[in-house]
């Protein structure tokens, strides 16, 4: 079971990875960093990215369908929502929500190069990342 820093160097193999980070989208704090940072800033890359988590995972436009949740629903340990994807014309950013047994407020950022990423394995990866990974 890998930890924060095990997890961040497996998620730099794959194909295009620019940078990645760990990050408390309650806070924006990043809690582990390896690569590049969109931006050149790895702090302000996280709290970017930590409000347009917040975004996503409290606003009802984006509870699943067909489930009891509804607005205004707490959503227990995690957000009803499992990844986000923003595409630029030269990268992508793939945020997926780390599911925990306690309360986690956890995502993992991957940055990649447009050219060379490739999206779908990313984002297979990111999940088999996320499901091992053990935050104490």
């Amino acid at each position: 079971m890998p930890g924060i820093d095990e997890c961040l160097l497996h998620a730099m193999r794959l194909p295009g990875v620019r940078g990645a980070a760990l990050v408390d989208w309650t806070s924006g704090l990043a809690l582990g960093t390896v690569g590049d940072a969109a931006g050149n800033d790895h702090e302000t890359a996280a709290a970017e990215t930590a409000e347009l988590a917040r975004m996503a995972a409290e606003h009802p436009t984006f509870t699943p369908v067909g489930t009891a949740d509804g607005p205004g629903t707490d959503h227990g340990k995690n957000p009803p929502v499992e990844d986000l994807v923003v595409t630029t014309r030269t990268c992508y950013h793939v945020l997926r929500f780390v599911e925990t047994s306690f309360d986690s407020s956890v995502l993992l950022h991957l940055w990649l190069d447009r050219a060379d990423g490739n999206l779908a394995l990313a984002r297979l990866r990111m999940r088999d990342l996320t499901e091992r990974l053990v935050l104490e």
